[in-house]
């Protein structure tokens, strides 16, 4: 018998049916790859210009994402985390005040304390807690962070994810005086090149519904046709 096939053979049958991918740092930044499934996540801390249209599509097309929110914008912002939660998202922690935890350049290296670093996603915890949600499922702010993080907020029963490398959705947050400033239609054709290459089973695609008036070409404004434009590629969406 194939080597390879004896060792599926012997895998547990959620394992093979769940095949998720890990970073180098702990973090989930891809699940279950054997489903063209895509997981749209959108993160929120202190801009919210997005969110109305966002969510208008979402229940247009009929598809449930994920948000992760900060403490800050669910204190600011509580009429609007509640309409997130009652369209049925997923809703989950993204830190209480944003801080950058670790160093850009020597990842290895906090900025904060590990005592800091887990009252900080302790306090976001609680504050979705007040609207009845327990999350599950945790987005470092900044979407950084190093192996030290992971275990920190897995003392707190929480799973790091962050998004999927390979598109430039990420981007949608900088401002053309930003040398790494990207364009919407730049980012589109990454992700559907990138689609077109690889696929995308299984893919945590990232989107900021608040960015920087600075910004005024808005990525989330293109949502409606990038879901239907993977619809049409045979993807289903689902939330956390």
């Amino acid at each position: 018998m194939n080597k390879y096939l004896l060792f599926l053979l012997i895998l547990p049958f959620n394992i093979i049916q769940a095949q998720g991918i890990v970073d180098a740092q702990g973090a989930l930044v891809r699940s279950d790859t054997l489903k063209k499934t895509i997981y749209l996540c959108f993160s929120g801390h202190n801009t919210y210009d997005g969110f109305p249209h966002v969510l208008h599509v979402l229940k247009k097309q009929n598809v449930k994402a994920s948000f992760f929110l900060t403490g800050d914008f669910i204190r600011e912002q509580t009429a609007l985390t509640k309409r997130i939660i009652n369209a049925g998202h997923y809703v989950g922690a993204h830190s209480n005040n944003h801080l950058l935890y670790c160093d850009w350049t020597k990842r290895d290296s906090l900025l904060q304390s590990p005592n800091t670093i887990k009252q900080d996603i302790s306090k976001n915890i609680s504050a979705l807690k007040t609207f009845g949600v327990t999350p599950r499922y945790f987005m470092p702010p900044y979407e950084w962070y190093n192996k030290k993080v992971v275990a920190l907020a897995k003392e707190l029963n929480q799973i790091t994810i962050n998004f999927s490398t390979g598109t430039l959705s990420n981007a949608d947050y900088t401002t053309p005086d930003m040398p790494n400033y990207r364009s919407s239609k730049t980012i589109l054709k990454s992700i559907f090149n990138y689609e077109k290459n690889h696929g995308m089973n299984g893919f945590h695609l990232l989107i900021h519904p608040g960015t920087s008036p600075l910004r005024k070409d808005k990525l989330y404004l293109c949502l409606n046709s990038l879901i239907t434009k993977l619809k049409k590629r045979g993807y289903q969406f689902k939330r956390f």
